[in-house]
């Protein structure tokens, strides 16, 4: 059977953080069973099409699905098993707000099947919390994990960001320190990226917030490199460490352009070549708006997504794979790019694979332009803020 990934998105959270631009909507909690009832409505919608397929992996994202109850959780798991054929040993994750959870909870999310949990975390400074909007604090984070711990989760993953406004690479090193000894299996480690249209983007326009520069976000992912390998934490991909055996498998579907089914409103999909998308307003997907945007992707659009995703990995990109899917020889047609970025150790040719160093993965969007054009002019020169 087909491989598939499976995402559930739940857009209902309790207060909207400075920095977010995801489909969340603070106060609409009276509307979380018509949700319920919807997502599910949609995935029996699909019931046919998954017949040909086996669910590998499962995340629920948000938003903050923690805020739904475990009856709410269950009812959607089972609609999952009843819709879809799900393996045996597939990887099962919930996003969670760590202010947001109590041990009867995460029992019921255990006895519902979820076996991995991710934890909004952030930091472990409060201030820095209080700054960005966040609802819980950095004992709520330890409280959490310990509470995850007896509802019997052997698999949880730490959310981590840096370069936020006012930030000490002091506070970020004891931030990481603090993760560490939490022993989490899984830990991400993203950069702070002000988007327009958020309450952080508007206050930073009017010069009442300042965030770190291109360079100081280098030296806190630096930071972070060296202290989480030191813990031993196998880096896999820009943003993401784990323990061997931990990587998050649902994530490396997106990385290797795998399929893909979003369902819930704003959920993204990747299948037989297309890409499409449910509506973004909460309202427009309760009145049964479905797949408002879809896009058929070219030969083009798919050699560039392969590269552009395939390269966040630090296995890389098989250049192998790369000619049988697209007839193309990867290293003839941009040969005179891949020695300009060689030169520059920004790139490495190895067993097969195409990798980017860690400065080039420091200069992730630069490397990329210069390899998708087929005759570059020069190498990349500006750093670039590093991608989450």
């Amino acid at each position: 059977m087909k491989p598939l990934a499976l995402y559930l998105h739940v857009p209902f959270c309790r207060s909207k953080c400075a920095y977010c631009d995801f489909a969340s909507y603070p106060g609409r909690e009276d509307r979380m069973e018509d949700y319920v009832d919807a997502l599910l409505g949609e995935l029996r919608s699909w019931r046919e099409a998954l017949a040909e397929h086996e669910v590998r992996t499962v995340f629920i994202g948000g938003g903050t699905p923690s805020l739904l109850s475990g009856e709410s959780l269950s009812r959607i798991m089972d609609g999952v098993r009843t819709c879809a054929r799900v393996a045996a040993d597939a990887e099962i994750t919930m996003e969670a707000n760590p202010g947001t959870l109590d041990g009867k909870k995460l029992r019921d999310c255990r006895a519902a099947g979820i076996n991995r949990l991710s934890l909004g975390a952030q930091s472990f400074d409060d201030g820095l919390l209080r700054a960005l909007g966040r609802i819980h604090t950095a004992r709520d984070v330890a409280g959490a994990v310990d509470m995850a711990r007896d509802a019997g989760f052997d698999n949880l993953s730490l959310d981590l960001m840096y370069a936020l406004p006012g930030q000490t690479m002091a506070q970020w090193i004891d931030t990481l320190e603090r993760a560490v000894r939490l022993e989490p299996e899984h830990l991400s480690a993203y950069s702070l990226i002000v988007e327009e249209g958020t309450p952080l983007f508007d206050r930073v326009a009017r010069g009442e917030t300042r965030v770190p520069d291109d360079d100081a976000a280098i030296g806190f992912q630096r930071a972070a490199l060296e202290r989480l390998e030191d813990a031993g934490y196998r880096r896999y991909e820009i943003s993401n460490f784990a323990r061997p055996g931990f990587e998050c498998r649902h994530n490396i579907v997106y990385w290797m352009r795998g399929e893909y089914l979003g369902v819930g409103c704003a959920a993204h999909s990747l299948m037989h070549g297309e890409r499409f998308a449910n509506p973004r307003g909460l309202d427009e997907y309760l009145s049964g708006a479905r797949r408002t945007e879809s896009v058929r992707l070219t030969r083009e659009d798919a050699m560039e997504e392969t590269l552009m995703l395939s390269t966040r990995m630090t296995r890389g990109m098989n250049l192998a794979d790369y000619r049988r899917a697209f007839g193309v020889d990867f290293e003839r047609r941009h040969g005179k790019a891949l020695e300009r970025l060689t030169g520059l150790k920004l790139v490495q040719l190895e067993d097969g694979f195409l990798r980017l160093t860690s400065t080039g993965m420091e200069l992730q969007n630069a490397v990329i332009v210069e390899l998708m054009e087929d005759e570059p002019e020069q190498a990349p020169h500006a750093k670039t803020q590093p991608r989450r």
